[in-house]
């Protein structure tokens, strides 16, 4: 992001700081549910080019993201590498749950909404 107005590059700086700190704790958090380093790693770098803002992304594209020279080691992870998924898919609840939590708490007075979109990608109803 470029922009002349320092308030507004501030608020970029910090907001990515804020995002690469929570990627840590994320990552930290994970560790426990990948039988090697080198699987959390590949994962890491697989999580961060899915929250990046590629404009396309396959396998090719978080590869290249993730420094690789070839898919192999993102479909290696995704396919056969030992990890317990289930307890990966719990930390990330938890994780998401932490965080949606605190922000309920800092908007107090209006409530936290949050929107629920499944495959299908039409909005749930009710609240």
């Amino acid at each position: 992001m470029r922009t002349t107005e320092s308030k507004a590059a501030a608020a970029a700086r910090i907001g990515a700081g804020l995002a690469r700190g929570k990627r840590a704790e994320l990552l930290e958090r994970l560790k426990p549910c990948f039988a090697r380093t080198g699987t959390w790693q590949q994962a890491g770098k697989y999580l961060t080019a899915l929250v990046s803002e590629l404009p396309k992304r396959n396998g090719w594209t978080i590869a290249q993201h993730a420094g690789d020279r070839s898919p192999d080691r993102t479909q290696r992870l995704l396919s056969r590498a030992v990890w317990d998924e289930s307890a990966a898919m719990g930390e990330i609840r938890r994780f998401a749950v932490k965080g949606l939590d605190a922000a309920a708490r800092r908007r107090r007075r209006g409530g936290l909404m949050i929107a629920a979109i499944d495959e299908s990608g039409q909005e749930k109803q009710g609240n």
